[in-house]
């Protein structure tokens, strides 16, 4: 019978906090929703709009820019929901009872935290299905006319090819001069084939009018002229002229794709690599604050609310600052792994945060 009652005295608390710690982390979450719009979006990113675009654009990309500025938000609303929650049961010293009665401070932060960890899981699909493509269309808004058209364009494509182009006409879909210079493993030119004019399907490169030349060991030893030719086309020729999607717009299949086209490419591919990386680590930031929230409420709880708002802001801005400022850019200039970059910080707030709750009083 203890038992039995013990078992339901933890199912009674963990409902509560559970209660009080979603309630709180829900308006929190609303109320910084509503204050980034009104002053990071309206106030910030309107001023930056060219003065032709009309209201009704504008309020579209306030609208598209929306859920990524909500994903900035979540690891505060959670710090300020956690510091609430166990603020207020300091104050009203349900925190000493919940001791006395024999309930660790480890057992009172689980509901806590396994319901921040379901939240987080649910934010990183949000971050990467809604977030991410919500922030293209805004993307595209902002920019109007994405480049369609390009002259003079050197790129390097799969299997050691590299693309000259006069001009490019995406929206004609057709190339004028297009050189294609192929070379071996050993880097040594192969073949160059060149056409006075190009389209292209899905899967292959349409040539028309040119001719290839043939290589052994830098010495030509062939020579022919095509009216009409055809290879196979791994290149999306968006990518000729930069119109590919930004990689902070980019779901993780499209990053993923991204970074194996230009791996295979022999393109650098550090900056989706590290958007990967971010991808996953960033939406699990509320955990890590969690973790350091929690001592710090039960330490420093009496001060209020405010001062919980105060902190939230602090160690997110310090977040930002090491993780997103510091770290990943130092990933993007090669100088350090991307999955140190981006999960270095949640690392580091993790390991201090279990330090703290470590140190708590039981």
């Amino acid at each position: 019978m203890c038992r039995y009652n013990g078992k339901h005295r933890l199912n009674i608390l963990d409902r509560y906090l559970l209660r009080e710690y979603l309630r709180a982390f829900i308006v929190g979450l609303c109320f910084f929703i509503a204050l980034v719009v009104i002053v990071r979006l309206l106030d910030y990113d309107l001023k930056k709009f060219e003065d032709d675009i009309d209201y009704i654009t504008a309020i579209k990309i306030v609208l598209f820019r929306t859920p990524r500025r909500i994903m900035e938000m979540v690891p505060i609303a959670a710090f300020v929901a956690v510091f609430f929650t166990l603020g207020r049961m300091v104050r009203n010293n349900e925190f000493t009872a919940m001791k006395a009665g024999g309930v660790s401070v480890y057992r009172i932060l689980v509901p806590i935290l396994v319901a921040t960890l379901l939240i987080c899981g649910l934010f990183a699909l949000f971050y990467d299905r809604v977030a991410s493509p919500a922030f293209h269309q805004a993307h595209l808004l902002e920019n109007k006319v994405r480049p369609r058209r390009g002259r003079n364009i050197v790129f390097k494509g799969k299997d050691n090819r590299i693309f000259y182009s006069q001009r490019i006409a995406l929206d004609a879909q057709e190339i004028s001069h297009l050189t294609i210079y192929a070379y071996d493993a050993d880097e040594q030119l192969e073949r160059v084939t060149f056409a006075k004019s190009a389209t292209w399907t899905p899967t292959q490169w349409e040539l028309t009018d040119g001719y290839i030349r043939h290589f052994e060991k830098g010495v030509e030893v062939n020579y022919e002229t095509f009216d009409t030719y055809a290879i196979d086309r791994y290149e999306d020729p968006a990518r000729f002229i930069g119109s590919e999607k930004d990689p902070r717009a980019m779901t993780i299949k499209e990053l993923r794709e991204q970074i194996a086209y230009k791996q295979e490419a022999g393109q650098i591919s550090r900056k989706e690599r590290v958007k990967l990386y971010h991808k996953t680590a960033y939406p699990f930031a509320a955990v890590v604050v969690i973790m350091l929230g929690a001592p710090i409420a039960i330490r420093f709880g009496r001060a209020g609310f405010f001062a919980g708002l105060v902190i939230a802001f602090f160690i997110s801005f310090i977040y930002w600052a090491l993780s997103f400022a510091t770290l990943e850019g130092l990933s993007e200039s090669g100088k350090l792994h991307p999955f140190l970059a981006c999960w270095g910080a949640n690392i580091l707030y993790a390991i201090v945060g279990g330090i703290l709750i470590w140190r708590t009083p039981k």
